[in-house]
């Protein structure tokens, strides 16, 4: 298992779940989303964030999942459209049926594609 601790940054709340203790934060990194479980991750646990709000954190990255750490409250409802406005950005989006999985390179052997090709392979679909 790998653990990895990044610097201090600022997020927005997209989700939140008082009941359930979780939350999802969207990072200043623009890297994975931020999960955060549990009170013991806030810096007041007597205050349980919701979407919209600004927060400073630290995450931790523990195998491919980024949690959240030292959860602290800078301004409330800073952002409060946001979970609509991504809400609607993804209903906006259109559906592709593009989907590049593999490639083979020139051994003819199957190889794994990055992002760029398959965002170019969209764009090329998208043109016509």
């Amino acid at each position: 298992m790998t653990t990895r601790k990044g610097s201090p940054m600022i997020g927005v709340i997209v989700w939140s779940s008082e009941a359930r203790e979780k939350a999802v934060i969207w990072c200043e990194d623009q890297a994975s989303l931020a999960y955060l479980q549990g009170r013991i991750s806030l810096a007041d646990p007597m205050r349980w964030p919701e979407p919209g709000d600004l927060v400073e954190l630290e995450c931790e990255t523990i195998g491919a999942l980024r949690h959240a750490r030292q959860v602290a409250l800078l301004s409330e409802q800073s952002c409060p459209e946001l979970p609509r406005l991504l809400g609607q950005q993804a209903e906006s989006r259109p559906e592709t049926h593009l989907k590049l999985v593999v490639s083979r390179d020139e051994t003819g052997e199957a190889a794994e594609c990055g992002q760029h090709a398959v965002a170019r392979a969209a764009r090329i679909s998208a043109a016509g």
